[in-house]
């Protein structure tokens, strides 16, 4: 996992993949329209949409073998969690179609942070993630993006 500023992305690499899906992130436009957002055909494309924050056990916690994920929020802040898939037990056995398997939240929350925009957290397959965790007591409205990078692209 990587969790950063978005102006620090040169940081970690000079690969085509990683510089295709964030001169996308930095060219984005505060009121850009939810959709699907094609970067390199399916081997990059962003998804952005509108959701409403929830409790953290409300969230869907799950991981991916194909895609790494990039998350960026847009309009507010949201909590994420971090976790080994290997230490989960798994739910919702993976789905090629979906790229993605379900786990049961854990007992202990051990890597929790507060992700805000002008902020992203990259997670990799070998991880679960959660996301649209609220700030808040009440639910907030949340708009976001979602990178998926083909993983293969991510190594040099």
């Amino acid at each position: 996992m990587i969790l950063d500023a978005l102006a620090n992305w040169p940081l970690y690499s000079a690969l085509p993949a990683w510089q295709q899906a964030f001169s996308f992130l930095t060219g984005l436009q505060p009121g850009v329209a939810p959709g699907e957002y094609p970067i390199e055909g399916r081997d990059i494309y962003a998804i952005v949409f509108d959701c409403t924050t929830k409790a953290l056990l409300d969230t869907t916690l799950e991981a991916h073998q194909v895609y790494a994920d990039l998350h960026l929020p847009l309009s507010g802040p949201e909590v994420h969690a971090r976790f080994l898939k290997a230490d989960l037990e798994e739910t919702v056995p993976y789905d090629p179609k979906k790229d993605a398997a379900q786990y049961r939240h854990p007992d202990r929350f051990t890597a929790l942070f507060t992700l805000h925009p002008g902020q992203f957290a990259l997670y990799l397959p070998h991880e679960a993630h959660l996301s649209q965790g609220k700030t808040d007591p009440r639910p907030q409205a949340l708009r976001k993006v979602v990178v998926k990078l083909r993983a293969d692209l991510l190594h040099p």
